[in-house]
């Protein structure tokens, strides 16, 4: 399994990398965004050819962005773990779901935008997946039609909630309009209290990032940090670890 969750890492890299340039994310083949040169297969082995290279491109030396070997290991890392954790009859919707948010991190991480072609326009498969259950006794994700909704309405509005909060008491924007498609995203897929719970991580997380990276930096200016790859992070650890959350909050 890993060796084809590493292609796939590699395919939504290239997924990544073309959606927010406009470019089709079939041809042509990879080539360096530097010399234009066309990487040869054996140039392009996840991970491994990213180590032989030293980082950099065969022809003209300049440096591969690091984010092509992470988001593979993500990939390989998530996939394995959702694979393990999670009940095979949601394999299938999780994956898709997983994918789209991988995407996210590397767009996000690389240009601080997020594509609605892996946020808005994926909800509706969201809340299709999520009523297959009225048609099967299994559902292809664990949630009703309705919280499929709900989370949807729930995750964009309490994001927008929040920004114009920040907005009014600063007068900066704080979040974009991406993170509020990305938190409807997740919650087509997660329901309210997924939203309620990535949310919750994701803020955690990024706080404890933000406040190491002031401390580094020795600096108390503003830092500019996407807040996407935190909440798809944390949109990850609940899907992975739910009955322990719901357990936790819900079950004392």
């Amino acid at each position: 399994m890993i060796p084809l969750f590493l292609i796939w890492g590699s395919f939504l890299n290239v997924v990544a990398y073309r959606i927010v340039r406009g470019l089709s994310v079939v041809v042509p083949r990879s080539y360096c965004p530097h010399c234009k040169h066309t990487i040869a297969w054996y140039d392009n082995i996840p991970v491994i050819s990213f180590l032989v290279l030293h980082g950099k491109c065969r022809s003209c030396k300049q440096p591969i962005s690091w984010l092509y070997p992470l988001i593979e290991i993500i990939t390989v890392i998530s996939m394995c773990t959702l694979f393990s954790l999670v009940p095979s009859k949601f394999h299938f919707g999780y994956f898709i779901f997983f994918s789209a948010l991988i995407v996210t991190i590397r767009t996000d991480l690389e240009k601080m935008l997020i594509s609605r072609y892996v946020t808005l326009f994926l909800i509706p498969l969201g809340w299709l997946l999520s009523a297959s259950a009225l048609i099967s006794i299994h559902g292809l994700i664990p949630i009703s039609l309705s919280e499929s909704i709900l989370g949807t309405l729930i995750g964009y509005l309490l994001l927008y909630a929040i920004a114009k909060i920040f907005y009014w008491r600063t007068g900066k924007e704080g979040m974009g309009q991406g993170d509020l498609e990305l938190l409807a995203f997740i919650g087509s897929f997660t329901g309210p209290f997924g939203c309620w719970i990535t949310l919750l991580l994701s803020s955690t997380i990024g706080a404890i990032y933000g406040i190491g990276c002031i401390v580094l930096a020795k600096q108390k200016s503003t830092i500019k940090i996407p807040f996407g790859p935190f909440l798809a992070l944390g949109a990850m650890l609940f899907v992975l670890y739910q009955d322990f959350f719901i357990k936790l909050l819900l079950h004392p």
